[in-house]
């Protein structure tokens, strides 16, 4: 039985497919899709359930605000993962590695699993708590899948994922920043 918590399971599984030609649109249909999850469980809790603070009752549901967060939220997660795989495999030469994009760009995408079955959570408020536990798991993905498929050490592993992260969230921050009038 396949598991969240243990993604050396599904590293073996995925090597296997890395030569398949239909590789680039499972990943992409992968990303799209873990995006929507979370985009539309968030835009759920937003319209139907608890979200902005209200002095007289508490919480209250946003039931007519505007789709472009939704949109935002969604593809702004498929593109961040992808730009975090694209920054992984540019860093390869770093730990003398060759660069293995389509490789890199799995770890990512794949490495996302567990926030994609996490964020469904978010349809709720406390979701959000459920969603950080499952950014740590990928955390722990992205570095086994630095170590089975693009070859690097114990010690490297978990450093590419930082910096990795690190630089992908800066680009992200830019591109935002360059699209925000």
């Amino acid at each position: 039985m396949l598991k969240l918590a243990d993604p050396d399971i599904w590293w073996d599984i995925f090597e296997r497919h890395l030569g398949d030609s239909r590789l680039p649109i499972a990943l992409l249909a992968l990303v799209i899709t873990g995006a929507l999850g979370i985009a539309a469980a968030s835009e759920i809790g937003i319209r139907c359930f608890n979200t902005e603070w209200n002095f007289a009752f508490g919480y209250s549901v946003q039931r007519d605000r505007s789709w472009e967060p939704f949109f935002a939220l969604w593809g702004g997660t498929a593109i961040a993962l992808i730009t975090q795989g694209l920054v992984g495999a540019a860093l390869m030469p770093v730990y003398s590695k060759p660069r293995l994009w389509m490789r890199a760009v799995s770890v990512a995408i794949v490495g996302s699993i567990p926030m994609y079955v996490a964020g469904l959570a978010l349809v709720l408020l406390p979701g959000v708590l459920l969603f950080a536990f499952g950014f740590l798991l990928s955390c722990g993905w992205w570095t086994s899948g630095g170590r089975t498929l693009l070859g690097l050490g114990y010690g490297e592993a978990p450093e590419h994922v930082v910096v990795s992260l690190a630089i992908s969230t800066g680009l992200m921050l830019l591109l935002a920043a360059s699209l925000t009038p």
